[in-house]
């Protein structure tokens, strides 16, 4: 493989995961919260307010040693 920059060819490969973490806002909160005190769901609330969503994507990266230029294979 070969840096399309500098031309080199001391190339680096290496695995790269994004993780993306996302949690309720306050109008989610607070709609919860009131549905919870009105209906006395505590059991079926504590779970769903402890829950969050994990995404991850991963990918293969090349970087070049000489440059550090970094593209996807």
């Amino acid at each position: 493989m070969i840096c399309p920059k500098c031309g080199s060819d001391r190339i680096f490969v290496q695995a790269v995961t994004k993780v993306k973490t996302t949690h309720r806002g306050c109008l989610g909160w607070f709609f919860w919260i009131i549905l919870a005190c009105l209906t006395l769901g505590l059991i079926l609330i504590i779970p769903l307010l402890t829950n969050s969503k994990t995404k991850s994507k991963t990918h293969t990266e090349a970087i070049c040693q000489n440059c550090g230029r970094r593209w996807r294979v």
